[in-house]
């Protein structure tokens, strides 16, 4: 049996840019989770009087790469969480990295969004105050290699 090539989370960090060119990456400090949801393509009908057997046919449209959802451990002291507040202020469309070299792959995942949700907070009693942000993909994500 083939040894498993899977990996932890641990050590995956999650850097937003400032939008400037050259960009400085910053990490969003205390990540606990962040990944890729709500990927979709559109539908489009290509049924016509003739199709085979009566069955309707389609083709892929526009694909959607849906949003990051990243969870974290929230802290007014830490300028990553303001700067994601100002990010979804200002509306800038920025550059994304999801950088996977701590948990052993030579890879990030890039691309580019916007802050769509700058951060719910979850306060309860024995657990560290928890945020949430979301970044709207804009464009195609691509696995790349770190320069």
């Amino acid at each position: 049996m083939a040894e498993s090539t899977g990996k932890t989370g641990r050590g995956v960090k999650f850097f937003l840019s400032d939008g400037a060119s050259p960009p400085t990456w910053t990490q969003v400090a205390n990540v606990t989770s962040v990944g890729p949801t709500g990927r979709d393509a559109e539908e489009i009908d290509f049924t016509h009087l003739d199709s085979d057997g009566g069955f309707r046919e389609f083709r892929q449209g526009f694909k959607d790469a849906g949003t990051l959802n990243i969870e974290y451990h929230f802290s007014p002291e830490e300028e990553s969480h303001v700067d994601m507040l100002d990010l979804w202020d200002s509306g800038a469309v920025v550059d994304w990295r999801i950088d996977f070299t701590g948990a052993g792959w030579d890879r990030y995942l890039e691309g580019r969004g916007y802050v769509q949700n700058p951060g719910d907070l979850t306060i309860n009693v024995g657990d560290p105050i928890a945020g949430s942000a979301t970044v709207r993909v804009t464009g195609k994500p691509e696995f790349v290699a770190p320069y």
